[in-house]
């Protein structure tokens, strides 16, 4: 690999984090997140299932993908000593700060719902309902929305533990395959893992590592270390890139056509409907996170100013973003807007909440270092 800089990677994550937002305040109005989401508004609307479902199936893969990717730069460039160094005070460091803080800031935001929000959604109603009882159940223990990093480090000891499996030769015999048998591999690849769990895929947040969601992420964190440690690799699929956009959108629209109208677990499919769903949403999940990286290469590769200062506060807006979207919604909720009106409110003030913190509490700090690192590589 050289060493210039691949702008496309730094601007495909923001714009990936930038959907992050808009996906968790879009499950506020989506009609089948509705039993379970904590901000779920009495306002509802289908196109908000059809666009949080399209990005939840390559929103989070895409993040897998560039942490395998950047995985192997690292490895390459400095050794697995070093690569520890880095990872555990880039990945396992914010880990450790910030999920006390979040579960404490995550309950205190619930019971301000619980306080001060008349329409009730059905989640809170439920824990308030808990919490009346005489004897309350303990609530399991959760990493929340950091579970990315939680499942990234066990990622990372896979993968180092393995370097020596993934030896020269298994790389020639991957170059040697055609495209798209090396994409119905990764598609019938993720099948498995996906069967195991319901549609739509959930998200591993307890305190277990999930073992489908390190074989179904690992698929793409795989991916990502491959187009690394074989540039050529990503050349082989440019050409193909409509085909897989147009194949991905076709399963998407069947694979929404047979979800449930409720994610209840009463409504989950079974045996072979089960089993035609999971591989559509196996397929789409892989042939638009490939697309992603595709389209990214081409049009993305230059250096906006814009996309590298989201790109640099992407981790803190990531952190952050969860809790603040949830208090902002639980202050709409109650509020006589339309739909749309608070959907974009929800999102800006998050977005803006969150950047002018990044700005107070982190710039003029160590955490810069951590949470934003250089920026260059």
């Amino acid at each position: 690999m050289g060493s210039a800089r691949l702008f496309y990677l730094d601007n495909l994550r923001a714009l990936a984090m930038l959907a992050g937002v808009f996906f968790h305040a879009a499950l506020a109005y989506s009609p089948m997140a509705q039993p379970f989401w904590p901000s779920a508004d009495v306002l509802n609307h289908p196109l908000f299932d059809v666009f949080a479902w399209a990005s939840h199936l390559f929103r989070m893969p895409v993040f897998f993908l560039l942490a395998g990717f950047f995985a192997a730069m690292l490895l390459h460039k400095y050794g697995d000593s070093m690569f520890w160094k880095n990872r555990l005070r880039r990945i396992g460091l914010p880990l450790l700060l910030f999920l006390p803080l979040l579960t404490l800031t995550v309950g205190a935001v619930i019971q301000f719902g619980m306080a001060h929000v008349k329409h009730q959604p059905p989640f809170l109603a439920f824990i308030q309902s808990m919490l009346n009882q005489a004897e309350p159940p303990a609530m399991p223990l959760s990493t929340m929305h950091l579970w990315f990093l939680y499942h990234l480090l066990f990622l990372y000891l896979l993968t180092w533990s393995g370097r020596i499996l993934l030896n020269r030769q298994m790389l020639s015999w991957i170059t040697e395959l055609k495209p798209n048998t090396l994409v119905l591999l990764l598609i019938l690849a993720c099948v498995p893992a996906l069967y195991s769990v319901t549609v739509p895929f959930p998200a591993p947040e307890w305190i277990f590592p999930a073992l489908w969601a390190l074989w179904f992420y690992g698929v793409f964190f795989s991916l990502g270390y491959a187009c690394f440690s074989m540039p050529a690799l990503l050349a082989g699929f440019d050409p193909l890139r409509h085909y897989y956009l147009l194949l991905g959108a076709v399963s998407y629209a069947v694979y929404y056509a047979l979800l449930p109208a409720t994610l209840m677990p009463q409504s989950q499919p079974q045996s072979w409907l089960k089993l035609a769903i999971t591989s559509l949403e196996s397929c789409s999940a892989v042939l638009w996170t490939l697309c992603a990286l595709l389209y990214a290469r081409r049009y993305l590769n230059w250096n906006s100013r814009a996309l590298a200062y989201l790109s640099n506060v992407s981790f803190w807006l990531y952190i952050v973003h969860l809790p603040l979207l949830f208090f902002v919604q639980f202050i709409l909720i109650d509020l006589p807007l339309a739909l749309w009106t608070k959907f974009i409110v929800s999102s800006g003030v998050t977005l803006a909440i969150s950047l002018l913190g990044f700005h107070i509490l982190v710039a003029p700090t160590w955490l810069a270092s951590v949470l934003a690192g250089s920026q260059r590589r």
